[in-house]
């Protein structure tokens, strides 16, 4: 059977024993009405009809008798499928607290509600998790049908219709049975009669549950935001104040064209918080939201637990995280370009191989009848003329003694190609040391942190985080009241700085003017941003579709680039790159060369010292 085959056995069990030993008393003098053989039809037809296949839950009022509930099980679309059974005297909070959220929430499962007296103790005590997205009320007995459609508590659901007859009803008409559903949106007359039900009619899923938002009809949304979002949500450069721009503004006109709806943005929260749950509530601008007195936010905020719980998050139209910004490190001294050619390993292997050579000419030496070179002193400056592109005055007499000088000169050769072509370069275009890229070379460094408090998650996320580079950078986080107080000790050069990563490239860039800050590659808790709407809000998936179509058609993308460069110009990205180094055609100066001069000296001294031990070894043996 179905995911609800095993809760159904032992819920219908459990409420036969209920109502037939609990409540029998009370029921046996209950009348049945003379409508429910309709009804029981009609839910027959329901069920083998528009909803066959379909998994329902089905709620009951035990009010409607025994008889009536026998008969429903006795139904063969309530007998072939499977459903789950639920009694409405129950109480709501305990039922939903026990069910998964495919039960309380999924979109493969309908809800029907079957009632004769009040249903509403019970969806006033469920959880918040318990949202349908598909709803049938089924009253048993003729009805108050706006004020049952507008209830409270039938808010969530995406689909809801109902099966019945109004109150103003005559009794000839009640006998037939009309679908109604209900549209917040419309100006007139929300409450609209699909007609009466028959099986020709309403054959399909479709035309049962019909889209309740084919328009929001010009409604008014109000926002809850924070014009400090760039480049996402900002105050205009050229509106007036309290007009906003960036992003989100691009998508929520887009969208406002196609759906025909206003919206009304907040400049800031009251608290100066971005959205975080502290001492039991939600502050900043998901507090707004959660207390309902805004509809929805749009600005920076991705996927957490504690939101997707308290919340309706959209799907995702971004994937961004907390950027870590640095000074760039400054150039090494010039001087030192000498050695840059070739790395620490390549000099040593070099001078290795330089003493082994010495090595095996000497020994080659002592094999010749008449030495070639005649001692250390002549063998090392003979073979060391090669390595600086010096001709050799003389070549050895034997063969094999030439073939291995042939193979060092050329080793030289190359060598020495290779050292000052490379030279070149490393004359002109400045050497920098190694940039901190990762959150782990960022932990093992000196470096702290620097943050503006102002109510985001990452500082106690930083702090309790089970990975130790994360934990260690929460230890060193130091927060600030403004956002200027966070930017100083990164000026200094103390500090990384730690802001949503589009953020921190337009404020240090565009309000610092920082020409020598970058941005490291890794970012802290990369994820999906999304929009986060009141609990079970029915119309959230119209903003699903719209946002998904933005994000296919590439426009989220094209904005984020256009209000980026409408901060720091077009082409942004190659032009930072290219004022890190200087100009390829840049002309050599005294700074450059000092590492000649430098070795030029050390020659000297060297020369120097090798006289004066010469001059004291001769003195010493004319003595």
């Amino acid at each position: 059977m179905g995911i609800a085959s095993g809760i159904l056995l032992g819920t219908i069990l459990l409420l036969r024993l209920l109502l037939i030993h609990a409540n029998l008393p009370s029921l046996a003098t209950k009348i049945t009405n003379p409508g429910t053989s309709l009804h029981l039809q009609t839910l027959q037809e329901l069920l083998r009809g528009p909803l066959h296949g379909w998994k329902t839950v089905l709620y009951f009022d035990p009010s409607l008798g025994v008889e009536v509930l026998d008969r429903l099980f006795r139904l063969q679309a309530f007998r072939t499928n499977d459903h789950v059974l639920v009694n409405l005297e129950h109480d709501g909070d305990q039922w939903s607290q026990n069910q998964t959220s495919a039960v309380l929430r999924g979109g493969h499962m309908v809800h029907v509600v079957v009632f004769q007296e009040d249903f509403r103790p019970f969806f006033d005590s469920v959880s918040l998790q318990w949202n349908p997205k598909y709803l049938v009320v089924f009253p048993f007995t003729k009805t108050n049908i706006k004020k049952v459609l507008q209830y409270e508590g039938f808010k969530g659901p995406e689909k809801i219709v109902l099966l019945g007859s109004s109150e103003r009803t005559n009794e000839l008409k009640a006998r037939h049975i009309n679908v109604y559903t209900y549209f917040p949106f419309a100006r007139e007359n929300p409450i609209r009669l699909l007609g009466p039900w028959n099986t020709e009619t309403f054959l399909s899923f479709e035309s049962i549950f019909v889209d309740r938002f084919p328009s929001f009809e010009g409604y008014n949304f109000w926002l809850g935001t924070w014009f400090d979002d760039y480049p996402y949500l900002h105050q205009s450069k050229t509106g007036p104040e309290g007009e906003g721009d960036g992003v989100e503004v691009e998508m929520l006109d887009a969208m406002a064209r196609r759906l025909n709806y206003t919206y009304h943005l907040t400049t800031e929260p009251p608290d100066l918080n971005w959205g975080d749950f502290e001492n039991g509530s939600w502050t900043g601008m998901l507090g707004m939201v959660h207390s309902k007195d805004k509809n929805f936010t749009v600005n920076y905020f991705g996927y957490t637990n504690e939101r997707i719980e308290a919340f309706d998050h959209s799907v995702s139209y971004w994937n961004e995280g907390f950027g870590l910004a640095l000074l760039r490190p400054p150039p090494l001294p010039k001087w030192r370009s000498v050695y840059y050619p070739f790395t620490l390993e390549v000099w040593a292997s070099v001078t290795a191989t330089f003493v082994l050579t010495v090595i095996v000419m000497l020994i080659q030496d002592m094999l010749q009848p008449e030495p070639f070179l005649g001692g250390v002193g002549s063998t090392w400056p003979y073979l060391l003329r090669a390595m600086f592109n010096n001709s050799i005055p003389r070549l050895p007499k034997a063969h094999w003694q030439r073939l291995f000088v042939g193979s060092w000169w050329l080793y030289c050769f190359i060598l020495t190609t290779a050292y000052t072509a490379n030279l070149i370069a490393f004359l002109t275009i400045p050497v920098f040391p190694g940039r901190i890229q990762t959150v782990q070379q960022l932990a093992e460094s000196d470096y702290r942190v620097s943050m503006y408090d102002y109510g985001e998650f990452v500082a106690g996320a930083l702090r309790t985080s089970k990975d130790p580079h994360y934990r260690t950078l929460g230890e060193r986080l130091d927060l600030h009241s403004t956002d200027d107080e966070s930017m100083y000790p990164v000026l200094n050069g103390t500090h990384a700085y730690i802001e949503s990563y589009s953020y921190s490239v337009v404020y240090i860039f565009d309000r610092y003017k920082v020409k020598n800050a970058y941005m490291l590659r890794e970012q802290l808790y990369p994820g999906h941003l999304c929009w986060y709407f009141q609990k079970n809000t029915a119309w959230k998936y119209k903003f699903d579709e719209a946002i998904q179509h933005l994000v296919e058609s590439g426009l989220i993308e094209y904005w984020l680039k256009i209000k980026t460069e409408d901060f720091l110009g077009t082409d942004f990205e190659r032009k930072e790159k290219l004022s890190s180094e200087e100009r390829s055609n840049t002309a050599i100066s005294l700074e450059h060369v000092q590492g000649v001069f430098f070795l030029l000296l050390i020659g000297w001294a060297a020369s120097f010292l090798t006289f004066l031990a010469e001059f004291l070894t001769k003195s010493a043996k004319r003595q």
